[in-house]
């Protein structure tokens, strides 16, 4: 059996942004592993609060459910997806509800997928910290 370096580096799934989870953890994979799990534990009732503010139309509470939400997807690296909610919210201050549907919609999706993202990593981190023993 050939042990190479290789064994010792997660590769993060493409839709994290990898070197900015290196630079914030500095390679600290059980912390990594601990933040991912506590996103995914928060990250259900939040991303529902959301949608309650939605459903509401209500514009200050919807903006502020999104402003909440978008720090725990820089925890995990979804730096993409933050930018996304920070442009929802902006455009929060400066439209009415009615043209906030097509940009919601967008972000939505965006939001939910991270949802499966987030758990796929979480599970596949703690995988690796557990071999790393």
């Amino acid at each position: 059996m050939n042990s190479s370096a290789n064994d010792k580096e997660f590769v993060f799934n493409d839709h994290f942004n990898r070197q900015y989870i290196n630079e914030l953890y500095d390679g600290d994979f059980t912390l990594i592993k601990e933040t991912f799990t506590d996103v995914a534990n928060e990250y259900n009732s939040m991303l529902q609060n959301v949608y309650v503010c939605y459903r509401s139309g209500d514009i200050p509470a919807l903006k502020s459910a999104v402003h909440k939400i978008k720090p725990l997807l820089g925890y995990v690296g979804l730096t993409s997806l933050q930018t996304e909610c920070q442009k929802f919210e902006d455009n929060c201050q400066q439209d009415s509800f009615s043209t906030l549907h097509e940009d919601f919609a967008a972000l939505s999706t965006g939001l939910t997928t991270a949802k499966a993202w987030i758990d796929e990593e979480k599970e596949r981190l703690t995988a690796f910290v557990q071999a790393q023993g």
